[in-house]
């Protein structure tokens, strides 16, 4: 799945400590993490919420569109959380995902966010502040490893 390959690329480069399935988690929030214990009020979620747009005549192109959402108690610290990843992928490229989920490997040509971070629940109704960015991985993969 192209968006744990992310997931893992996120992880090995980002400064926070983000723990995968613990407070770190692809494609759906659950309602607790990887030891059975509540999700905690800081997380962040990858999500992919539309298909990647295609191009008929380069079919190892994808254009992924992910949403990158999180949560915290703290206004402040949910605000930063968000732009910590939004300052690690806005504007980056040429670099290869880990592909150890897929077993193929992407290189992300660019990856550009349709706008800043921005806060969706100020608070919500638990008082967990949220934000919400999303990207567009532009991205060519390789034929499968063997």
């Amino acid at each position: 799945m192209i968006l744990q390959d992310i997931a893992n690329w996120i992880l090995s480069q980002s400064g926070i400590g983000w723990q995968q399935g613990i407070d770190f988690f692809v494609g759906a929030l659950p309602t607790e993490d990887m030891n059975h214990d509540p999700v905690g009020e800081r997380c962040m979620v990858l999500l992919e919420r539309t298909p990647g747009a295609v191009e008929g005549l380069l079919p190892d192109r994808v254009d992924k569109a992910v949403q990158a959402w999180n949560r915290s108690r703290e206004y402040v610290e949910a605000h930063d959380d968000a732009w910590e990843i939004y300052e690690l992928l806005h504007g980056d490229g040429g670099f290869e995902l880990p592909p150890e989920e897929t077993g193929r490997v992407w290189y992300v040509m660019t990856v550009d966010a349709l706008g800043t971070p921005a806060p969706i629940a100020n608070p919500n109704p638990r008082g967990l502040f949220e934000f919400s960015t999303n990207y567009i991985f532009r991205i060519e993969g390789e034929p499968p490893t063997p």
